[in-house]
């Protein structure tokens, strides 16, 4: 188990327990602050405070630390943050990679000096391509010539190539289309059930954080309102959200 504790000006004292090997579901009215979790310890939002995995301590929030710790993150503006739109497929799915897939080196003892194993990397590509279903003309095909839900999909697969212990994700089905969110949605958590990677999910779409979650966290006003069991009637999502928890007597999990 991992517990988070942030402080910020917006966001005071939250403190987060995550199971080992679930899918935790983070929701929210927006501008409430759920998303503090994934983007602080990228850096990318500033945030104070310690996350605890076992008896090991992380402090400092920037995305090398994190990556280190096997923490990564799929952020929503994938255009912009996730993505490397003029690059093509396979340079966006091994990039950030080299240090955790020596094969994809040819000399991987000189590490970063090394020229690339582009069979090695073109086999892969192809392959992590076909599993999660990305339709594409070729593996050099640049990723801004791909639909939204293709493009969503290489984010999943560069994130899956990292191979972390704690995946992020931020509205995982933002901007793409009714099939293809299925799809990315079964895709994470078979991913989950294969892997045993802990997912944490940030996304204002309820019934498909329902639809995936083992547990839902409420964030209201900077803090945590309480956590749902996804089975939970969603008056009592909405109660949460609206912040009248204990007013009304609503019980969390």
């Amino acid at each position: 188990n991992a517990e988070v504790l942030v402080g910020t000006e917006k966001h005071k004292n939250i403190s987060l327990d995550v199971k080992k090997g679930e899918i935790l579901g983070i929701t929210g009215l927006a501008g409430h602050g759920q998303e503090i979790f994934g983007y602080g310890m990228m850096g990318i939002s500033e945030m104070n405070g310690a996350v605890e995995d076992g008896d090991k301590k992380i402090k400092r929030f920037d995305s090398n630390t994190a990556i280190k710790n096997d923490i990564y993150l799929l952020p929503d503006e994938r255009k912009e943050m996730g993505l490397l739109m003029n690059k093509s497929i396979w340079e966006n799915i091994i990039f950030e990679s080299y240090k955790r897939h020596s094969e994809f080196l040819k000399h991987p003892k000189l590490r970063r000096l090394s020229t690339l194993n582009h069979k090695v990397i073109e086999k892969y590509t192809q392959e992590i391509s076909e599993k999660l279903n990305i339709k594409i003309r070729d593996i050099e095909q640049s990723v801004s010539e791909l639909s939204g839900g293709n493009q969503q999909k290489v984010c999943l697969a560069k994130a899956f190539t990292m191979d972390p212990k704690i995946l992020f994700v931020s509205e995982p089905t933002r901007g793409i289309d009714v099939g293809a969110k299925k799809l990315v949605l079964d895709t994470l958590k078979k991913y989950n059930q294969d892997k045993g990677t802990t997912i944490i999910i940030t996304s204002s779409e309820i019934e498909e954080l329902r639809s995936i979650s083992d547990r839902i966290a409420i964030i209201t006003e900077g803090k945590v309102e309480g956590i749902l069991p996804p089975t939970a009637d969603i008056l009592q999502f909405g109660k949460m959200m609206m912040g009248v928890k204990k007013k009304e007597g609503v019980k969390d999990e």
